[in-house]
């Protein structure tokens, strides 16, 4: 019950009782004056007192009658604040013990950034018990550099604006501890009364990225170093390949005079020292490939086909290639020419003396299927698979399985694939035939339209 109320009802009750009293005694005066007026003094007072004590009775009964209903809503009120008391208490135990074992420290200042609350695990995170930090300013944990940065975000609050940031905090050994921190205003009657903070140790995380940003740094460094050493080591390659090509075709042409003036033994050695020149020189080729397939590829472009099916054809005897231009525009790079250099020396190689080979082009499917064909001895089933990845799985020297193991690589990198069949479907003998597959340009097949700037698509 309201405490203004409760005198107001007393008050009434006895001011209701006063009227009544006086109402009844003047109309008993009156009654006595009317009905006896020859009574005598001692009987009047008589009557009086007795009706002045019958009235004072009944009056002190409605009183305490309505004193016991006081009394019974006092009691009522006084359990029901007891109550709400108890609640509040077991609400403000229950609050101050989650907040003293949250994982967060949990900071309160007043107006003038005085703390006047913290938690074990904010103190902690700073080294100091909290008795220790009751009454202190919040400044006396900061760096000075951060003092300025402070007073601005306190400005906010005062603002009533809540603010969620990252700050660094001066443990007591005078150590860095980083937090991130999620503050809000705190008013009073509308008045601004401080801030309330939970304080997040990100101390580990930061320090994670500080070492990751100097290992980036490091590796960045490090790369930069790599590039120019890549490049420094390609140009003397470049230099060495140059020189040892000169070399070999200058040992290679007098091994050729050589053979022509010797018989016997001589000659026999003679031509077995050219085999070796012109292997060493195969190799060298190889290996220069490899390099330029691992360097950055510049994208792939439009390639005429026929040009380079034609400049590689011209490199060997006209009588044993026969071709026939498609005009196909394909997508590939400048080591498409070491495709067919590869498959047609293979045929020469492998094919025997009369051997005859035969280059095909037709359409499939945006596609262009290219078969190398030759009269060799073929390839035996058991091998057709096995034939590219020959090089890749047994490692058995620079120039053994290379050659095709390469083709299979550049081919793959185009967007196509290879395979081997018989020359004649069912006939074992009769030759080998190495299809493969490159992707046309848009627009070179009929009723597909080029792009717009007509240079075709491009593989993603």
């Amino acid at each position: 019950m309201n405490n203004d109320i409760r005198p107001a009802n007393l008050y009434l009750t006895l001011a209701k009782v006063g009227v009544f009293a006086f109402v009844l005694m003047s109309a008993y005066q009156y009654l006595k004056d009317h009905f006896y007026p020859e009574i005598s003094l001692a009987d009047s007072h008589l009557h009086t007192v007795v009706f002045t004590t019958l009235l004072a009775t009944t009056a002190a009964f409605f009183v305490l009658r309505k004193q016991q209903s006081l009394l019974s809503m006092l009691g009522a009120e006084a359990d029901e604040r007891r109550g709400t008391e108890e609640a509040l208490r077991k609400s403000e135990e229950k609050f101050r013990s989650i907040v003293e074992s949250a994982n967060e420290g949990v900071l309160q200042v007043d107006s003038d950034c005085t703390i006047t609350y913290a938690n074990r695990t904010m103190a902690s995170m700073l080294g100091y018990p909290v008795e220790e930090m009751l009454g202190r300013p919040l400044t006396d944990y900061l760096f000075p550099e951060e003092i300025d940065l402070h007073n601005n975000r306190m400005a906010e609050r005062a603002r009533s604006l809540d603010g969620r940031y990252e700050c660094r905090l001066r443990h007591r050994d005078g150590s860095v501890r980083w937090a991130l921190v999620s503050a809000t205003a705190r008013t009073d009657d509308g008045r601004f009364a401080g801030s309330f903070a939970m304080y997040t140790d990100i101390t580990g995380r930061k320090q994670a990225e500080e070492v990751l940003q100097r290992h980036t740094e490091d590796l960045t460094r490090l790369h930069q170093q790599l590039a120019s050493a890549n490049r420094e080591a390609n140009l003397y390659l470049d230099i060495l390949t140059h020189d040892i090509k000169n070399t070999e075709n200058v040992a290679n042409l007098y091994a050729d005079l050589l053979i022509e003036t010797l018989d016997g033994d001589a000659r026999t050695y003679a031509e077995k020292l050219q085999r070796s020149i012109r292997k060493s020189i195969e190799i060298l080729n190889n290996v220069s490939t490899i390099r330029r397939i691992h360097q950055p590829s510049a994208g792939h472009s439009c390639v005429d086909l026929d040009t380079v099916i034609r400049d590689e054809v011209a490199q060997f005897p006209e009588d044993i290639i026969r071709y026939e231009a498609t005009g196909h525009t394909i997508l590939a790079d400048d080591l498409l020419p070491e495709v067919f250099s590869n498959l047609i020396g293979n045929a020469v190689k492998f094919g025997g003396p009369d051997v005859e080979i035969t280059i095909r082009v037709d359409d499939e499917d945006g596609f262009a299927r290219v078969s190398v064909e030759d009269t060799g001895p073929g390839v035996p089933d058991d091998q057709k698979e096995e034939i590219f990845r020959r090089y890749e799985k047994r490692r058995r020297g620079v120039g053994e399985g290379l050659g095709l193991f390469l083709v299979q690589v550049l081919i793959e990198r185009y967007g196509g694939r290879i395979w081997v069949e018989d020359r004649v479907p069912g006939a074992t003998d009769a030759g080998a035939a190495f299809r493969f597959t490159l992707r046309k340009a848009v627009g070179d097949e009929p009723g597909v339209p080029a792009d717009d700037d007509g240079r075709g698509a491009r593989l993603p």
